[in-house]
């Protein structure tokens, strides 16, 4: 076999994938700079309260809040519950009307009326035309057993429900309160609340209501359920697609059938970020604060709709005037990144041809087989890409692009931080300089993988966290395996290859002082394991200030595992040199700096630009604290040896 055509040809291949990638890339590029349009919303019910306590009319406080910088209003959907405290109906017991009548509806109604009372149904009293129709459309489209009554402006509606599960029964949206924000300029985001007995009837019935709202923005889900989750999604999906308009994703609000119904309804679909009441009271944010936290969410991740509850905050007497400065210092953060603070924009579709995939999936293959001839095992490269070629193949033939385009994303990130290791760590030091320049080879190798990635998943799925990259955490782990392994039996043919190499291994005693050792890289594996993914542990407080500290010093925070930890210490190592695996932690720790470096770009929610800054600023903040290293390890030696002579 000849190895070096071997690896001129699996390089030509890399390289035309790159193209690929690339092209794909800026595509991407152009669809996120068209992309950002921010609208800050703000609660109708909390708004109500807050002019109530400033004795103001809704209505002005609205038109406040619009000429401060506010786009939308969330109008969550009223409940039975809500309905009572709002003034809209009377919910009695058949025996408290049949005892106090207080409602004087037995009256009112008359013709036998009282001789029809159950005393342990429950009756809705209402003596608003507009209200009992609302309210019992609403609940006979959501499956509720009622009878109703009605004579003159008195209506009476009888249900056998019990009384906890028809309180949280939703009533649809009131009238007046959506044309009091259609009068104040401002656009409606609809938040719908789930039932249990979900009929196709009644979606249509409750969805053709809601495409009665003027100016609507967006339709959200208030419940961790939708309605008709699991066998009516697709029914759902045709009401929402009548009204013409995005549902609305909640970040860090897991609600089961969200992300299937934004892939039937092709992605039709915006994010939104906000900091609730109660985390604010745990965490008491100042002004400043609140304001970083919006601004990231949508210069970092891509959300398009900010919503801004009203924060009562201690010490602050003017609730009113603290909510109205902190919209406008979100505005004006926006603007300064660029972002226009208007309507949410929707994001356009990534359209890309199968051929453009493949071509970029056959560098991923190609550099597989690079890692095998490196590993040593070069009469198994052809095989190995040819299992490789007919899989990705047969995958994108089937019809399984998105199993296909994660498997081989995984794979990239995979192999490319492992071979860039592989590649460029001597057995020798070199100068601080050629240390610099290893390292930045290094980085850019690995970054191959996650150009690569890039271009196979780039798509709005994945943009809009509808899907997401698997196997994050196995992917920070399987390079440090496979990286411990090569270098291991890097020297094998000597003294009798790499089987004599593990059997001596296996035949050595454990001391106390290694198994401690061993001992303390288990417990640090798993800190890093845990704090990797998309659910990583909890992050410090002290840690948020720091990396807020960051972000407002670099404008983008770079990935503390590469800048405080990978490169510094891979810098150290090409200083030294591996030489005979004395140097094995540092070496784990590049490993470290090079997989977090790539996994950076499985975020595809996040900005490219945005990557691209995270990742320069990593490297070159890891090559100084690589170089402060050197600097102390020489001076270290030196120590050393004074100590030593003497």
């Amino acid at each position: 076999m000849n190895v070096k055509k071997w690896q001129m040809l699996l390089i030509s291949v890399i390289i035309l994938s790159l193209i690929s990638a690339g092209y794909t890339a800026l595509k991407r590029y152009n669809l996120e700079q068209q992309h950002r349009g921010v609208a800050i919303s703000v609660v109708y019910d909390e708004v109500v309260n807050l002019a109530r306590l400033q004795g103001l009319e809704t209505a002005n406080v609205l038109r406040m809040f619009r000429d401060a910088g506010v786009g939308t209003v969330l109008v969550k959907e009223t409940t039975v519950k809500d309905a009572v405290q709002n003034g809209e109906l009377v919910l009695r017991t058949g025996r408290e009307l049949l005892l106090l009548d207080d409602t004087g509806v037995l009256e009112a109604i008359g013709a036998g009326f009282r001789e029809q009372v159950k005393p342990v149904y429950r009756y809705l009293i209402i003596s608003d035309r507009q209200v009992f129709d609302r309210v019992q459309g609403q609940l006979a489209a959501k499956e509720v057993p009622l009878q109703t009554w009605a004579r003159g402006s008195v209506y009476a509606i009888e249900t056998g429900m019990s009384q906890a599960a028809l309180e949280i029964m939703g009533t649809g949206f009131p009238d007046p309160v959506i044309q009091e924000i259609n009068n104040a300029g401002l656009n409606s985001i609809v938040q719908v609340r789930t039932w249990n007995e979900v009929t196709p009837e009644g979606l249509r019935y409750v969805f053709e209501e809601i495409g009665n709202v003027p100016h609507l923005a967006g339709v959200a889900f208030n419940d961790p359920y939708l309605p008709g989750v699991p066998d009516l999604i697709r029914p759902l999906a045709y009401e929402v697609q009548d009204l013409n308009v995005p549902i609305v994703q909640i970040e860090f609000s897991n609600q089961v059938g969200l992300s299937r119904l934004g892939l039937t309804l092709e992605k039709n679909v915006i994010r939104l970020h906000t900091i609730s009441l109660e985390e604010d009271a745990k965490k008491n944010y100042s002004l400043t604060a609140l304001v970083d936290r919006f601004n990231l969410a949508a210069t970092e991740r891509n959300i398009r709709v900010l919503l801004a509850h009203t924060y009562f905050k201690p010490g602050v007497p003017d609730a009113l005037q603290f909510n109205l400065e902190l919209v406008e210092s979100i505005k004006s953060s926006l603007e300064a990144e660029g972002l226009q603070v208007s309507e949410a924009s929707q994001l356009k579709p990534l359209n890309l041809s199968r051929l453009v995939l493949f071509l970029t999936g056959l560098g991923v293959i190609a550099g597989g087989m690079l890692l095998t001839f490196v590993m040593g095992w070069g009469r198994l490269a052809p095989y190995l890409g040819l299992a490789g070629l007919l899989l990705w193949t047969a995958l994108l033939a089937v019809d399984l692009v998105n199993p296909a385009r994660k498997l081989m994303a995984f794979a990239s990130v995979v192999i490319f931080p492992t071979l860039a290791l592989a590649l460029n760590v001597r057995r020798d030091g070199a100068s601080p300089l050629n240390c610099v320049l290893l390292l930045v080879r290094t980085s850019l190798f690995s970054l191959v993988g996650a150009l690569l990635m890039v271009g196979l998943l780039a798509d709005a799925g994945f943009m809009l966290k509808l899907d997401q990259f698997t196997g994050v955490k196995l992917a920070h782990v399987i390079p440090l395996a496979l990286v411990a392994g090569i270098f291991f039996f890097r020297g094998a043919g000597k003294e009798g290859g790499w089987r004599r190499q593990v059997q001596q291994f296996m035949e050595q005693p454990i001391l106390v002082k290694f198994a401690v050792m061993a001992g303390v890289i288990l417990v640090a594996l798993l800190v890093y394991v845990s704090r990797t993914g998309n659910e990583s542990a909890a992050v410090s407080s002290l840690e948020l200030q720091f990396r807020t500290l960051l972000d407002n010093i670099l404008g983008v925070r770079p990935r503390t595992k590469e800048f405080m930890l990978g490169h510094p210490l891979l810098l150290l190592l090409f200083y030294l040199g591996f030489r005979d695996n004395r140097y094995q932690p540092l070496l784990l720790a590049g490993v470290i700096g090079q997989v977090s470096l790539v996994n950076t770009y499985a975020h595809i929610h996040t900005p490219l630009m945005v990557s691209l800054l995270r990742s320069f600023n990593g490297l070159w903040l890891g090559i100084i604290g690589g170089l402060v290293l050197i600097v102390l390890w020489k001076a270290g030696e030196g120590i050393m040896q004074k100590y030593l002579r003497e």
